[in-house]
């Protein structure tokens, strides 16, 4: 069985769909967020390991969600998401390092 986003009628640029068979059973891959199946195992963290990709989609609301999903494809987004995060974080403190620099 196929998920029609399309049904939800809702803006496709603010869905974000989220399964273990995303890419498989979504008429829409775009909007997906692929993770692993679960399989009842109890060291199975991968919905909290999105959390913080969620809560910054979610934060900064994106005016289309698909490019930015787009940018991670091929990619585990919870793990890339934190990459990018840290790297991010890394120039923010070198910018805030060069600016203390220029102003002495």
């Amino acid at each position: 069985m196929y998920s029609d986003l399309s049904k939800l009628n809702r803006d496709p640029r603010r869905v974000l769909y989220v399964s273990g068979n995303a890419l498989e059973s979504c008429l829409q891959p775009e909007n997906c967020v692929p993770v692993k199946p679960w399989k009842c195992e109890a060291d199975d963290t991968a919905l909290l390991d999105l959390i913080p990709f969620l809560e910054y989609v979610a934060r900064h609301r994106p005016a289309d969600i698909r490019p930015v999903l787009a940018s991670y494809q091929g990619r585990d987004i919870a793990k890339e998401f934190i990459e990018r995060s840290k790297e991010h974080q890394k120039k923010m403190q070198e910018q805030k390092q060069q600016g203390r620099l220029w102003r002495r």
